[in-house]
């Protein structure tokens, strides 16, 4: 009886037209002609409890399992990123004057100075510099260093769009990540409609940055403004809208390069305490031939932590520095192409079905992704068998309590039971994770829809209502209505 209700649901959502015409009523208008696949199975004997036939989908962010999954067995929880202070040469003990390069090591951490982990970081330049006053070094007859060689190829994978990459969740990685990657534009907006609002400031100043701002003040009460700019351009557009009648209203923005900024930061630090460099700024992409004396290493969070907020608040930078930590460990490259086959090959070799997918970054920021249900599912068996269960399902948002899932379905029997990755793009919506029924037992799933024709909360309400019936009904379903 269950059977022939779970297929009636499904149906409707994923066949419409059929089930239209036997005079059963869609569940939303919106989601006609849209692509659907689905996925669920035991977590603990593996049986596949329903599935629809599988089809390849843009996941959006639910492509983040796939990565940090990955990444938590290659790397192991309590893998860190490096930051290196050193210097070449030496110091004359009686001037404090080194003879030789003050050299900072990019080592591609995603969470230096992040705001995710504030306390980590504070007074990092700060600890740098009275390590150096402790080495003796007062000031530098050399140049200042940066060097990025730890990270190869393009910051931007391909397929992510131009209007998100100007954008602080479309930030490029660099070797020298600082304060995820985005700074803030700081708005004046007047209390009418349409009028152009003001920059008041940018936080923190970047040297050279021009604004094109073409923002409009508006009725909606929320942040329409986005920005335009090829990655490493201190030239970018500002257009769209913000809500008026605020004084102080904050846009993020992709940095145009880190890693200076990040250097001047510290610079400024160097200044105050009376450090000065009588040579360069040099940015360089191969590591000094010099012997280096190791000043400083400042190590990220464990990589357990850092999984926390890159899957609770889906950040695109943290999992594209995973996958490329991911092509170093396997590959000996940072670059994207060894990364992603890197990821390809690791799943191949632990069994898990590959067939339609087709991974072009880490994050799914990309709509070049392309994955089926399935994948998704047997990537999350794999971690519910996995000695690191509870590292990377403890990363995971809990429905109704945190990150992307805190306002999902409340008041159901899946609020603070339900753990999963969430994904969400214009026409895409996806969500892949693990509950307890109420039988007790551990179910699997993973929904992609593609193509509705309705907003995100329609897709959202849709998927939510077909979890609560799986949650109650669980014990009836069985292979017998798996759709191959």
């Amino acid at each position: 009886m269950f059977r022939n209700i779970v297929l009636i649901i499904l149906g409707c959502l994923l066949f419409p037209e059929v089930f239209a015409q036997s005079g059963m009523a869609l569940k939303s208008i919106a989601l006609r002609n849209a692509g659907y696949s689905v996925y669920v199975t035991d977590a603990v004997d593996g049986k596949v409890l329903f599935a629809t036939p599988q089809v390849s989908l843009v996941p959006a962010s639910v492509m983040k399992v796939i990565t940090t999954a990955a990444a938590l067995e290659i790397l192991g929880p309590d893998f860190v990123f490096h930051t290196q202070l050193g210097t070449t040469g030496k110091v004359n003990a009686e001037t404090g004057l080194l003879e030789g390069n003050l050299v900072l090591k990019g080592g591609c951490d995603p969470a230096f100075y992040s705001e995710y982990f504030p306390e980590h970081y504070r007074g990092t330049f700060e600890a740098w510099v009275a390590a150096l006053l402790k080495a003796g070094v007062k000031s530098v007859h050399g140049d200042f260093i940066v060097d990025l060689s730890q990270l190869n190829g393009s910051s931007i994978p391909g397929g992510w769009l131009w209007e998100d990459i100007g954008n602080y969740y479309g930030a490029g990685i660099s070797a020298l990540t600082y304060s995820d990657n985005y700074y803030k534009i700081h708005f004046s907006a007047p209390s009418q409609t349409d009028i152009p609002v003001i920059i008041s400031k940018t936080e923190p100043q970047i040297d050279s940055l021009t604004l094109i701002n073409k923002v409009l003040s508006s009725e909606v009460n929320r942040d329409l403004a986005f920005i335009y700019g090829a990655p490493g351009s201190y030239s970018q557009l500002v257009e769209g809208t913000i809500p008026k009648g605020h004084s102080d209203f904050i846009v993020r923005a992709a940095m145009p390069d880190p890693a200076h900024i990040a250097a001047n930061e510290f610079i400024k630090i160097l200044k105050y305490n009376k450090i000065e460099i009588s040579g360069k700024i040099l940015f360089v992409n191969k590591s000094p031939n010099e012997a280096i004396t190791l000043v400083a290493d400042k190590t990220s969070p464990p990589l357990r932590d850092l999984l926390i907020p890159l899957n609770k608040e889906s950040i695109n930078l943290f999992a594209e520095h995973l996958l490329r930590e991911i092509g170093r460990a396997r590959k000996g490259s940072y670059s994207l192409d060894s990364s992603i086959v890197a990821l390809k090959e690791f799943w191949h070799d632990k069994g898990i079905f590959l067939k339609g997918f087709y991974p072009t970054d880490g994050s799914g920021l990309s709509r070049s992704n392309g994955i089926c249900p399935r994948t998704l599912s047997e990537v999350l068996r794999y971690m519910y068998l996995s000695k690191y269960r509870d590292d990377f399902f403890n990363s995971l948002p809990v429905a109704g309590q945190s990150g992307t899932l805190q306002s999902a379905f409340k008041g159901t029997r899946l609020e603070n039971n339900l753990r999963a990755k969430t994904g969400s793009m214009t026409r895409v919506r996806s969500m892949a994770g693990i509950f307890t029924s109420q039988n007790g037992k551990k179910v699997i799933f993973a929904i992609i829809t593609n193509n509705f024709e309705g907003t995100q909360d329609s897709a959202r309400y849709s998927i939510e209502e077909l979890l609560n019936k799986i949650y109650s009904q669980d014990s009836a379903l069985d292979k017998k209505s798996v759709a191959h």
